[in-house]
């Protein structure tokens, strides 16, 4: 509705593009991806607030949050939750997902290229259908939007389908040098 969108600029938006310095266009796409249901990937090199911008809107709209740095080394139960083990001796396979991404309406995957194909394979069924699925068990998830950042793009072939499913995508760069003073004085005022 109307009020929602008005509610949504003057409490989250614009703050946010007081607060972060020549980030405007980022903000306005991840409230794009959070209006418009899609996902986002932001794509720049260290230190330029990708990370920063996704945990500041998701805190100002104060929706079920899930975020996660992912390496070659991180597991499908560190993201979707660990197996009870009182149920497992029972004979039932469940999954805690308390805090977990399945529970999540937004969740920040950082260095999303970095997941190994168990997660990646998770992922594109979460992604594509907001569905995750272990042995017999189907969690639909509330997620609204789905971030990831990453200073690289894909290069293997195996991860262009997981790309794909990220609709929106945004190139966040350094700042221009002209911007230092507002930076500063923006920092200042934190």
């Amino acid at each position: 509705s109307e009020s929602v969108v008005t509610r949504l600029r003057t409490e989250v938006i614009e703050p946010m593009k007081q607060r972060f310095v020549g980030r405007d266009e980022v903000v306005d796409v991840i409230a794009l991806a959070i209006v418009a249901g899609e996902h986002l990937f932001l794509f720049g090199p260290p230190g330029t607030a990708k990370s920063a911008l996704i945990r500041q809107f998701a805190s100002a709209v104060r929706g079920q949050y899930f975020e996660y740095m992912l390496t070659r080394f991180s597991e499908p139960n560190e993201l979707f939750g660990p197996i009870d083990l009182v149920k497992l001796r029972d004979g039932k396979v469940v999954t805690v997902t308390e805090g977990m991404l399945p529970e999540a309406e937004f969740a920040f995957l950082d260095e999303l290229f970095n997941a190994n194909s168990a997660i990646l394979n998770n992922l594109l069924t979460v992604l594509h259908e907001r569905v995750y699925r272990r042995g017999l068990e189907t969690h639909k998830l509330p997620l609204l939007s789905l971030f990831s950042a990453s200073n690289h793009l894909p290069e293997d072939e195996s991860l262009k389908a997981l790309y794909d499913r990220f609709l929106l995508r945004c190139h966040v760069d350094q700042l221009p040098r002209e911007a230092m003073p507002r930076l500063l004085t923006a920092g200042w005022a934190l």
